[in-house]
C-alpha cells in the first residue's frame, strides 16, 4: 500500500542539503575542491554568461547553440563569481538538493514513509556515474525539473486520477524551462501527456484532458514569454530562432547514422556510463511486474521510453546523455523496496539512524567511482589555461581566440572577453563558423591564438608564432595545447613564457 505525501521535518531537510553539498563537493569539477571545471561545454556556457553581464547577446554576438535559459543561469553564476565556477557550484548544489528531495519523496510514496537511506543511495547512483560528466551539463540542471513532473504524475496515477490544475501548471512551467535549456530533453513530458490522454479517454473524462492541457500551456507560457520579450527588446529574436531551433534541428548531428543506430548507441552509453542507475531501473521494473502494478509501471515506462527516444534518436550519443534517465532511478528504488517489504515483511530497510553512516559510505563511494576526482590533485598553476593566462596578461590586453575546438576555459582564466561571434569552434560544424574563425585569425586582431593538438598544426598561422605548448589530461586523453603570439609581440611573449615556465 502506498502512502500519502509525507511532511518533511527539519532534520530530514538538513540531511538532504548536507548530502547535496557533500556530493557536489566531490563529484562536480565546479567544486571549490577542484582548480577549475575544464569541461569544454561548461566553459562555453560561462563565456556566454559572462558576456551577457557585459551587454552581449547569445546567438547574435556569441555563437552557441544551447538554450537561452542555460546562459541566463550562467550569467547569474558569473554575477556571483566572475573568475571561477563557484556560482555554478551553488546552482548545481541547489539542483542536486532538489533532486534528492524529490527522490526521497518518490521512494517514500511508493514504499511508505521515512526512507531517508534513498537520498545517499540516489546520490551515489546518479552523481558518481560516468554520465555525470564533469558537472554543469544541461541534463544535470534539468534533472529536478523532470523528476518533479514525473513525481506529480506518479502521485496522480497512484490515486487513479488526472493531474490537478496546480500540478498541470507546474508541469507546464517545468516543461517551459526545459524547452529553453535544451529542448531535446522534453521527451518525458511527451510520454506523460500521451499517458494521461489515454487515461482520460479510457476513464470517460475527456474534459479533464482539455483542462490539463490549458493549465500546462499557461505554465509553459509563464516561462516562455519573459525570455521572448528579453530577446525581442534586445533585437536578437531572429538570431535565437535561427541558431537554437533551426541549426539544432537541421544541422547539428547531420552526420548521424539513422534512428536505429542512434538508439543502439544510446543504449550502449546508458549501460556503460550509468550502470548502477540502470540496475535500479531494471530491478524496479521487474518489481512492478511482479507486484502487478501495471498502471503505475505503464505510466513510468511511457515517460521513460519517450525520454530515451527523444534524447538519443537525433544523433550519436555523448557521455552525459544518459543522465536524463536518472529521473527514473528513485521510482526503481521505491518499487524494489515495496516488493521486498511485501515479500519479506520481517526485513526492515535502514532506519533514519543509519542515514549518516550510509551517507559517509556513499560519499566515499563517490570519491572512488567518480571519473572527475583525478583533477583534484592539480592546482591552477599546473593547468595550461592558467599558465597561458600568465603570459597573455603580462604581455598584452589579453585579446585571444580559442581556435578550432570548443571553449577550453582560456577566456575565463585570462579574464578575456571575445570580440567576435565565433569565439570557439562548436559541434555544429557550420561553414560560416569555420570561415569566421579563420578570417579573424588571418586579420591579426587577436593578440594570442590557442589551439589543441588534435585540432590544428603549428604552421597554420603566418602572422603568429608558437611561443609555448603544454600537455594536460582531458577525458582520458592527453592533448597538447599551443599558444601562438602575434609576431609583433612574440618576442616579449616568449620571454614571459620562459619566465613563468
Amino acid at each position: 500500500m502506498t502512502q500519502k505525501k509525507l511532511s518533511l521535518r527539519l532534520p530530514e531537510l538538513i540531511f538532504i542539503l548536507l548530502s547535496a553539498v557533500g556530493t557536489m563537493l566531490i563529484c562536480t569539477k565546479s567544486s571549490p575542491l577542484y582548480p577549475t571545471n575544464d569541461w569544454l561545454d561548461a566553459n562555453c556556457y560561462m563565456t556566454v554568461g559572462r558576456a551577457m553581464l557585459k551587454g552581449k547577446m547569445p546567438y547574435r554576438d556569441l555563437f552557441e547553440h544551447k538554450g537561452p535559459l542555460l546562459y541566463i543561469l550562467h550569467m547569474a553564476a558569473s554575477f556571483i563569481s566572475w573568475n571561477s565556477f563557484f556560482g555554478v557550484f551553488l546552482i548545481e548544489t541547489a539542483a542536486c538538493a532538489w533532486t534528492l528531495l524529490l527522490a526521497y519523496r518518490t521512494v517514500s510514496r511508493l514504499a511508505g514513509r521515512h526512507h531517508l537511506w534513498a537520498v545517499p543511495v540516489t546520490a551515489f547512483a546518479v552523481y558518481s556515474s560516468g554520465a555525470f560528466s564533469h558537472g554543469d551539463s544541461a541534463e544535470e540542471l534539468c534533472l529536478p525539473l523532470i523528476l518533479s513532473t514525473v513525481l506529480a504524475g506518479l502521485e496522480a496515477v497512484l490515486e487513479k486520477r488526472t493531474l490537478t490544475s496546480r500540478e498541470s501548471l507546474l508541469a507546464g512551467a517545468a516543461a517551459g524551462a526545459v524547452l529553453w535549456i535544451k529542448f531535446s530533453l522534453l521527451g518525458p513530458w511527451i510520454g506523460i501527456a500521451l499517458f494521461f490522454a489515454f487515461f482520460s479517454i479510457r476513464t470517460g473524462r475527456p474534459p479533464e484532458l482539455l483542462r490539463m492541457a490549458l493549465w500546462a500551456a499557461a505554465g509553459a507560457l509563464a516561462v516562455t514569454l519573459p525570455i521572448l520579450a528579453y530577446f525581442a527588446l534586445c533585437g536578437a529574436l531572429p538570431d535565437l530562432f535561427r541558431v537554437y531551433f533551426h541549426d539544432n534541428l537541421f544541422i547539428y548531428g547531420g552526420g548521424s547514422t539513422g534512428l536505429g543506430s542512434n538508439l543502439i548507441d544510446g543504449w550502449t552509453f546508458f549501460i556503460v556510463f550509468m550502470p548502477v542507475g540502470l540496475s535500479a531501473i531494471y530491478l524496479g521494473t521487474a518489481a512492478f511486474i511482479i507486484r502487478r502494478e501495471f498502471l503505475t509501471g505503464s505510466y513510468l515506462l511511457a515517460s521513460m521510453v519517450t525520454a530515451f527516444v527523444m534524447t538519443f534518436g537525433g544523433h550519436l550519443s555523448y557521455q552525459y546523455y544518459p543522465l536524463i534517465l536518472a529521473a527514473y532511478v528513485p521510482a526503481g528504488l521505491g518499487s524494489l523496496t515495496a516488493l521486498i517489504k511485501k515479500r519479506f515483511p520481517r526485513v526492515k530497510p535502514p532506519g533514519n539512524l543509519w542515514a549518516l553512516p550510509l551517507l559517509a559510505v556513499c560519499l566515499a563511494g563517490c570519491f572512488l567511482a567518480s571519473p572527475n576526482v583525478y583533477l583534484m590533485k592539480y592546482s591552477r598553476e599546473d593547468m595550461p589555461q592558467y599558465r597561458f593566462a600568465q603570459v597573455i596578461n603580462s604581455t598584452s590586453d589579453g585579446k585571444i581566440l580559442n581556435y578550432g575546438f570548443l571553449d577550453g576555459g582560456f577566456y575565463l582564466a585570462a579574464d578575456s572577453q571575445p570580440d567576435q561571434p565565433y569565439f570557439c569552434c562548436n559541434n555544429t560544424g557550420l561553414e560560416d563558423m569555420i570561415k569566421g574563425q579563420k578570417e579573424y585569425a588571418d586579420s591579426g586582431k587577436p593578440d594570442f591564438i590557442i589551439t589543441r593538438s588534435y585540432s590544428m598544426q603549428k604552421e597554420e598561422f603566418p602572422m603568429y608564432r608558437c611561443i609555448g605548448e603544454m600537455s594536460f589530461p582531458y577525458c582520458g586523453r592527453l592533448p597538447t595545447y599551443y599558444l601562438y603570439a602575434r609576431l609583433d609581440i612574440a618576442d616579449s611573449a616568449e620571454v614571459n613564457w620562459e619566465k613563468y615556465n
